[in-house]
C-alpha cells in the first residue's frame, strides 16, 4: 500500500517530465532517455540484490540497509519506467496535434 502511495506521485512527475521532454527534444534517443534510466535503476537493484542475496549474507543493520536500498531502487525504477511510458503515450495522443 505504501509503495503505491509513494510510487504514483513519482510516476506522475516523471510522466509530466517525459511529456515535455518529448515536446522539446528532436532526437529519438533523447526522448527515450528516461526509459533507459528506469531500466538502469532496475538493473542496479538486481545487481545489488544478486550480490548480497537480499542481505542474507550480511546480518544486522548493514543487511537491513542493503535491503532498504534495493526496495527504494525498485520503487524508483518502477516509477521512472511507468511515468516515462505514460508520458510517452500522452505525447503521442495529445502532443502531436500541435
Amino acid at each position: 500500500m505504501y509503495y503505491i502511495i509513494v510510487g504514483l506521485p513519482l510516476a506522475a512527475v516523471f510522466a509530466a517530465a517525459q511529456f515535455f521532454l518529448c515536446k522539446k527534444a528532436k532526437s529519438n534517443m533523447v526522448k527515450l532517455l528516461p526509459v533507459f534510466c528506469g531500466a538502469g535503476v532496475f538493473l542496479l537493484a538486481e545487481l545489488i540484490r544478486g550480490r548480497n542475496l537480499l542481505a542474507d549474507a550480511v546480518y544486522g543493520i548493514f543487511g537491513q540497509a542493503i535491503f532498504a536500498v534495493v526496495v527504494i531502487l525498485w520503487l524508483l525504477g518502477g516509477a521512472v519506467a511507468a511515468g516515462a511510458l505514460i508520458g510517452f503515450a500522452a505525447y503521442f495522443i495529445f502532443g502531436k496535434r500541435n
